[in-house]
């Protein structure tokens, strides 16, 4: 059967319309897919990337949590870190053999603890039995080893808040370790720990130390189930101050330094979201100020901004929805990074989605530095995996910082390439 030439003609135009706006989305598309992932531990919850051996390449780590199952388990999560050594053009080597941790590993930081000059490891555990709350790795380059060091909380003080089995029986460890920050915090000169306990409603401060690199701890009470935190000087006064989402009460709370150690609770209020688990420090308006950007998970598809009014109210909130209805999960967000992802200056948002499986790239569009943003959203996915946690580099040294993605299901790294535009 012979279509009439008017229907061929429109089919035709149809048809080059969709090829021309499908080239037009694909070179507007600031990152491209990397079809070739390369194998890490079993769910790889965190992961993050830096130049452990100096060569000017970035390496790429990862905390292999596993599956969390009863703690009178013998084995209730994995407890390895899987380290991805860079060859250059993007191609990784994996260090044989992994790096032994706590039972699930939940959060990385690097950091130099030890002043020589390799970069060190520190990992918090979630499943911290045997006192093996906190492993720390240090970098004996020349020896093409990392030396453990276990780091034990003490008891004292610790209480249990969270899920309780049908035996009421803990179903999870205490402290629970959710995350950290290493940084000289009481300015001695030496790398401090400041951590969550999930389960214990506490913020633990571990003070670095010339003899055995850290001391004994304090804890800084924090109700409402601390998940993420991070250290920044909110208030311009050159002091560090803590910012952390309160993941059981739906909140974000501060708590203001004052350069020796100390912390005073200062503010907390709703996040206008439900479950807040990732928070990130970052100047979003251009304005000079740090904002807070939370994302929520499980419940809210959303990513919400608090400005900074200068006196650590944030009374000003600007809220980005990435699913179409509230009442519905479509993307469920498990990490976010904010890094300046299209070189113009300002700060964006990448989102990492287990339920669409999807990358979410917010592009900051603001061209002032009054009031919220406007963003240019993109989305990617991967072939296979699911997509849980996300780190920001040069990962091929061209000037434009790349992604680094955690894919669950396939235990495997992906990455997004920055290809400009």
């Amino acid at each position: 059967m012979t279509l009439p030439a008017s229907i061929r003609f429109t089919s035709v135009f149809l048809l080059m319309l969709i090829l021309f706006q499908s080239l037009s989305y694909a070179q507007n598309r600031t990152f491209s897919v990397r079809s070739r992932l390369f194998p890490v531990g079993p769910n790889p919850s965190a992961i993050v990337v830096h130049d452990m051996n100096d060569n000017g390449i970035l390496d790429i780590i990862t905390a292999d949590r596993g599956e969390l199952v009863d703690v009178r388990e013998e084995r209730p999560a994995n407890d390895e870190l899987s380290l991805l050594v860079g060859q250059g053009d993007l191609n990784y080597i994996k260090h044989h053999p992994s790096l032994k941790t706590g039972f699930a590993p939940y959060a990385i930081a690097i950091a130099n603890i030890d002043a020589i000059r390799w970069p060190d490891i520190i990992v918090t555990s979630f499943h911290a039995v045997r006192g093996r709350h906190i492993s720390l790795f240090l970098n004996l380059h020349h020896e093409n080893v990392f030396q453990p060091v276990n780091i034990s909380i003490p008891e004292d003080g610790l209480g249990y808040y969270r899920h309780l089995d049908s035996d009421h029986s803990p179903l999870f460890t205490k402290p629970g370790l959710t995350s950290l920050a290493v940084r000289d915090i009481n300015n001695d000169g030496y790398r401090d720990i400041i951590a969550t306990g999930w389960s214990s409603d506490v913020i633990v401060y571990l003070p670095g130390q010339a003899d055995n690199f850290f001391g004994e701890p304090s804890f800084i009470s924090a109700r409402g189930g601390p998940r993420d935190l991070q250290l920044a000087d909110l208030n311009g006064n050159g002091h560090l101050d803590i910012v952390s989402t309160l993941y059981s009460s739906d909140e974000v709370a501060f708590w203001q330094g004052d350069g020796r150690g100390n912390f005073t609770k200062t503010n907390r209020f709703q996040t206008r979201g439900r479950l807040p688990n990732k928070v990130r420090v970052a100047d979003m308006n251009g304005n000079g100020r740090l904002d807070i950007i939370i994302g929520h998970r499980h419940t809210d598809d959303s990513i919400v901004i608090f400005y900074n009014d200068g006196n650590m109210q944030f009374s000003t909130s600007q809220e980005i929805m990435l699913g179409t209805d509230r009442e519905i999960l479509e993307h469920d967000i498990r990490d976010i990074v904010i890094a300046d992802l299209d070189n113009n200056g300002r700060m964006d948002i990448a989102a990492a989605c287990s339920a669409s499986a999807k990358i979410v790239i917010l592009l900051n569009q603001t061209s002032g530095n009054n009031g919220g943003i406007t963003v240019r959203r993109e989305d990617y996915s991967f072939p296979e995996g699911t997509p849980h946690a996300l780190a920001a580099g040069d990962l091929n040294n061209n000037g434009r910082i790349d992604l680094a993605v955690t894919l669950w299901d396939v235990n495997a790294v992906g990455i997004l390439i920055n290809q400009g535009q």
